[in-house]
């Protein structure tokens, strides 16, 4: 009797075992169900926000390089999100080109989750090849910043010195580059953007104004009575105008075929200033502003103004009797 309990205990413990190994099974198929349904439709964190600079080195050929300096953090993990797109050449290391330990997030766009360090930077590098599209000359991006970054600072190729962001242009000069913040931007560029100069006879006087754009530009016509400068382009795109201001005074307005285009003012030296627009179609580009050339020469003017100012002065110190 003794030992039918003692088998039936034995049974009784096995089957039990079972029981439990089976709950653990489905425990882990349920824990990696909820695991795949939050990476499918969530971003999953696992580390804190982290403290970064994000640089972004534009080649000539399109292909963005691009270098995310982390600083580091003692106290916790840090998630870092990666710009979207086809990731090559990846590397995590210090500043001193020593690798790092890491580990990633496959998501998209991908994470990379660093442990606590002393290190004082973290550099995660990679190349995101032919991510700027070339149309026929023109270059654009739509840049979508990663949701943990502030800002991010771009830098173009040779030959580029002005830039479209949101279809707005932006003077770059001589400076390296630009910094951008916010959530993205759509960026378009030319290198080496060709240039026409056209002139313009005024009595004694010459004008020229700059031309920049991928069309052809036809023969200026200037019309000082109605205040407007045009030219014919044989295709739509960009167009930036350099207008020296003693020519056409701003603010200005600009359409093609009297319809109404984009027109924005930027880059005012003092001397000349630069519009920028983007007409939907070819045909006629006129530039309207408020104030033209005068038909005498601007000296006089001025010169009756100061006579005037100096006969009064006169008159004040005189006594008449």
């Amino acid at each position: 009797m003794t030992v039918l309990i003692k088998k039936l205990r034995f049974y009784v413990s096995r089957s039990r075992n079972r029981m439990y190994v089976l709950k653990l099974l489905i425990s882990c198929v349920i824990a990696v169900t909820i695991f795949s349904t939050t990476a499918a439709f969530g971003q999953i964190s696992m580390g804190g926000p982290p403290n970064e600079d994000i640089k972004v080195s534009i080649d000539k050929n399109g292909t963005a390089h691009v270098v995310h300096e982390v600083r580091g953090n003692a106290t916790g993990a840090v998630q870092v999100e990666m710009i979207s797109g086809n990731l090559t050449n990846f590397l995590v290391t210090d500043q001193f080109n020593n690798s790092v330990q890491y580990s990633t997030i496959s998501q998209n766009p991908m994470s990379v989750l660093l442990l606590p360090t002393q290190r004082n930077v973290t550099l995660i590098k990679y190349d995101i090849p032919n991510v700027v599209s070339d149309d026929n000359g023109v270059w654009s991006w739509n840049y979508y910043a990663p949701s943990d970054a502030v800002f991010t600072d771009f830098y173009f190729p040779k030959g580029v010195d002005m830039i479209w962001a949101q279809d707005r242009p932006v003077y770059l000069g001589e400076k390296a580059g630009l910094r951008q913040i916010g959530n993205g931007m759509y960026l378009t560029y030319i290198i080496n953007e060709p240039e026409t100069v056209q002139t313009v006879q005024w009595q004694n006087q010459t004008f020229n104004i700059g031309i920049r754009t991928l069309a052809n530009v036809g023969l200026p016509a200037f019309d000082q009575s109605s205040k407007a400068y045009a030219f014919n382009i044989d295709k739509p795109g960009y167009v930036t105008v350099i207008m020296p201001k003693a020519l056409l005074w701003g603010p200005y307005q600009a359409t093609i075929n009297t319809n109404s285009t984009l027109t924005n003012l930027f880059n005012d030296n003092g001397t000349y200033v630069w519009i920028g627009m983007k007409p939907a179609q070819s045909g006629t580009l006129q530039i309207t502003g408020t104030t033209a050339i005068p038909e005498f020469p601007m000296f006089v003017p001025l010169a009756i103004a100061i006579s005037a100012v100096v006969v009064l002065r006169f008159s004040n110190r005189l006594n008449f009797h």
